[in-house]
């Protein structure tokens, strides 16, 4: 006659919570009893399906992503952990390096001046400013308040319109432009001189440069001369729209100031920065 195999739910009665390496008292007591239920010849398969296996320590063999830690924290939650810690702290490192990246150029924006006074811009305007933005974002120590006085400066000077200036250099209007403009012989989204040494006409037609002699600094064009935002000193601690007439230096000071809200609107249009 076989011997009778024992049902799961009796091994289960005999299987004892693991309390960490098995004990010589815990093994003859559970042999002992599996005598007694089962009998002498049954008892050594019982008790072998009834006794955890163990691993090279001597415990309790576990799934390694299961076992907990003094927190009651498995490796899977441990390991999430890292990377969700990872995460975080990218996105405080976005957050700190100030950066502003443009994700969306729309077709058309329009935002209030300080006085109420509408600004409706298309998406020519907008790609400008998003050249402005670009550069801006790639110009270290400029961060998101320099490209906010570079859009004040730029919407005041040309409406962020790229003007020729025919009357003083009639070669301009054989480069790319939005319109015309006859103040001097200014030239451009940030209305910039030649006379003055802000560069060539055929450098002044083009926004990327335009942005970048006024953005300045020491990978500036202008190489300090005439000043760019970031030589001036403490620029930073200017308001915004006494810190555009620094470099602009008008002959009406307080217009900068009046686009700020257009401005702001403009970049965060552009730039959607998250957790806002």
């Amino acid at each position: 006659m076989l011997p009778a195999i024992p049902t799961p739910q009796q091994l289960n009665l005999l299987r004892l919570p693991a309390l960490g390496p098995i004990s010589l008292k815990r093994i003859v007591a559970t042999f002992l009893l599996t005598v007694l239920l089962f009998g002498p010849v049954t008892a050594p398969i019982t008790y072998a399906l009834s006794t955890p296996s163990t691993g090279a320590a001597g415990g309790t063999a576990q799934d390694p992503d299961r076992a907990r830690d003094r927190d009651g924290k498995s490796k899977g939650d441990r390991d999430r952990d890292r990377r969700d810690g990872h995460g975080r702290d990218r996105d405080r490192a976005d957050r700190s390096s100030n950066r502003a990246t443009v994700q969306h150029l729309p077709t058309g924006l329009t935002a209030k001046t300080v006085d109420g006074i509408p600004v409706s811009l298309d998406r020519n305007q907008l790609r400008h400013a998003a050249t402005i933005i670009s550069v801006g974002s790639r110009t270290k120590g400029v961060g998101r308040d320099g490209i906010v006085v570079a859009l004040m400066a730029s919407l005041t000077e040309s409406h962020l319109q790229m003007l020729a200036n025919p009357g003083a250099y009639p070669s301009s209007v054989k480069h790319p432009h939005d319109g015309v403009g006859q103040d001097f012989d200014s030239l451009g989204l940030f209305q910039m001189r030649p006379a003055s040494g802000w560069g060539s006409v055929k450098e002044l037609m083009q926004p990327e440069y335009q942005a970048a002699a006024f953005f300045g600094g020491p990978d500036g064009p202008n190489n300090g001369s005439p000043r760019g935002l970031l030589d001036i000193d403490g620029w930073k601690n200017l308001h915004k729209g006494a810190a555009a007439q620094a470099v602009e230096v008008s002959a009406y000071p307080y217009r900068y100031a009046q686009y700020k809200p257009v401005a702001l609107a403009i970049l965060d249009q552009l730039t959607p920065a998250r957790g806002r």
